[in-house]
């Protein structure tokens, strides 16, 4: 995997809008919100990060800080990217910035049909604490999943 991460910027958002709608189960963002993620405001509160293979935005997460905790509010990887190792590094990187804003525990949704995505999150220490009946486009529930940070 040659993928790199980095802090999204604006020149971003068309590939990041775009991965984003490929995704059915997504409850999508219109543009404006991730725009706000990357004001200045939002550059406080939040973790928005793209990850970048051969100059190309291959996948994107936006985490919000919240006190001491972080909730990870998406992850999406580009179809031809997927299983490749990318949706691991941009989880990871979350997770190191959140420890070094003083975070001490992560907090996700994932939809009960993702099986790929709740490996990974199960592959990295979170576990299932919850469910949102009917919480995605779909229909299918939200898991929600937990994982301490200390």
């Amino acid at each position: 995997m040659s993928a790199s991460i980095r802090p999204a910027c604006a020149a971003d958002l068309d590939a990041v809008l775009e991965i984003e709608a490929a995704w059915p189960t997504t409850p999508h963002w219109p543009r404006r919100q991730f725009e706000a993620e990357l004001s200045e405001l939002g550059l406080k509160r939040s973790v928005f990060l793209v990850a970048e293979d051969d100059l190309a935005v291959a996948g994107y997460a936006a985490a919000w800080l919240v006190q001491d905790e972080v909730q990870i509010l998406s992850i999406a990887v580009h179809g031809g990217m997927a299983r490749r190792g990318v949706g691991r590094l941009l989880l990871d990187a979350v997770l190191e910035a959140a420890k070094a804003a003083g975070c001490r525990r992560a907090t996700l949704d994932v939809s009960e049909r993702n099986a790929p995505a709740r490996g990974l999150y199960e592959s990295s220490g979170f576990a299932a604490v919850g469910r949102r009946p009917g919480y995605y486009d779909d229909g299918s529930d939200a898991l929600l999943m937990d994982k301490p940070l200390t």
